[in-house]
């Protein structure tokens, strides 16, 4: 796993984690009103460096029951923790820091935002970078566009025609009131909530869909008046029962954080790379408790990271085959997957490494999988070992 990525799953770590970290770190009152510690930062960094094996790989192997039955076998493995060469980076990875109106903004999300959620343009900017193997320093201008419903005092989309980014503002402090948190990032447009978990304390009681989130926001939207609960910056879940959401806005740059919503009355989310903790009341908590309860439809648990894994059996141009007739029970159960290679970040992987047919891999992706078992947001592929019950395959 590259290390830009840690901030990235901390919404996937199991909350009893993150708050062991936070208690290790000592972190302390506020410096000044308001004032955040990121959960990417101290809190959460010595959690996903001891347990990045124990708590990320499962998530991405723990599948359906069709998944179970089918395969017998698993891939253990992990990206490769490298710097790749410039010219193989993408221009989110290459210019991770903006300065625009006198301001300076860092990266949100390292995956490009649609178009669709573009507004007006607000100007230009300089972007830097530097290229660690040679030490040389890169600038570009790109252009700034305004998210739509986000306040450009926290959120810009910056880039050119190869793709537009997500920055955030790197100073910034957190809203005092949750309406104006609703308001600064466009919340009741840019965020849905659709997964959602059943929580007491630290245990998992099943995994829901809602069918529609409208009486959710309209329970929020009476809450503005809900102060900020500066009293700690951690959501500590070992004695509260709650839902845990699913969160997942290109909008805001958030790939499945995290909201929780406590029967204590407690509204808190890590989406915002700072963690916002807003007492909504128990009143309005139990509403919206309640609704989704009796709202919803089971669901399967939802891995962080969609990942295909077999057998290289071709390296084409543009392309790749994987066969993953080596984990099935059955052989004949087996598939070939087509996946392009069109992605900057999926050519790397062949190009930059000892990848070659034959080699058991692991692919990660977005997105769906075609009736023809084609695959075309692929953005990662890396080797791995095949494991039966945790010991190693011989192959």
């Amino acid at each position: 796993m590259r290390k830009r990525k840690i901030s990235e799953i901390i919404g996937n770590i199991n909350q009893k984690y993150v708050d062991e970290a936070a208690a290790y770190t000592g972190i302390e009152k506020h410096d000044r009103p308001y004032a955040r510690k990121k959960w990417s930062g101290l809190a959460a960094s010595f959690a996903l460096l001891m347990l990045a094996g124990a708590a990320i790989l499962p998530a991405v192997l723990k599948g359906s029951e069709a998944d179970s039955a089918k395969y017998k076998y698993y891939i253990s493995g992990a990206e490769r923790d490298m710097e790749w060469p410039w010219e193989y980076k993408t221009d989110s990875e290459k210019y991770q820091t903006i300065e625009f109106n006198g301001n300076a903004y860092s990266i949100k999300n390292l995956n490009s935002i649609d178009t669709e959620l573009l507004g007006d343009a607000l100007g230009t900017c300089k972007a830097e970078g530097i290229d660690p193997y040679t030490g040389k320093k890169y600038t570009e201008t790109f252009e700034v566009r305004k998210i739509n419903g986000v306040s450009e005092e926290r959120l810009v989309a910056a880039g050119n025609d190869n793709g537009f980014y997500v920055y955030r503002l790197n100073e910034e402090t957190t809203p005092a009131m949750f309406g104006e948190m609703i308001e600064l990032y466009g919340l009741t447009q840019n965020l849905q909530f659709n997964h959602y978990t059943v929580c007491e304390g630290y245990d998992e009681k099943g995994y829901f869909t809602v069918n529609d989130d409208a009486y959710i926001w309209q329970i929020l939207s009476e809450c503005r008046d809900a102060r900020l609960y500066s009293e700690t910056d951690v959501f500590d879940g070992s004695n509260r029962n709650y839902l845990t959401f699913t969160a997942t806005s290109d909008a805001l740059g958030v790939y499945k954080g995290a909201v929780y919503i406590s029967e204590d009355g407690y509204f808190a989310t890590n989406i915002f790379d700072y963690s916002y903790i807003y007492f909504i009341g128990e009143e309005a908590a139990g509403k919206i408790i309640n609704y989704v309860k009796n709202n919803s439809a089971k669901a399967a648990f939802e891995p962080y990271e969609h990942t295909i894994a077999g057998t290289l059996t071709e390296i084409g141009d543009g392309y790749v085959l994987i066969d993953d007739r080596v984990l099935c029970t059955n052989e004949e159960d087996g598939t070939v997957y087509k996946i392009y290679t069109d992605d900057i970040r999926m050519r790397r992987c062949i190009e930059c490494t000892d990848m070659k047919v034959g080699d058991t891999v692991a692919v990660k992706y977005r997105g769906n999988i075609s009736d023809g078992n084609e695959i075309g947001s692929a953005y990662s592929m890396y080797k791995g070992t095949l494991v039966d019950g945790g010991l190693a395959i011989p192959e």
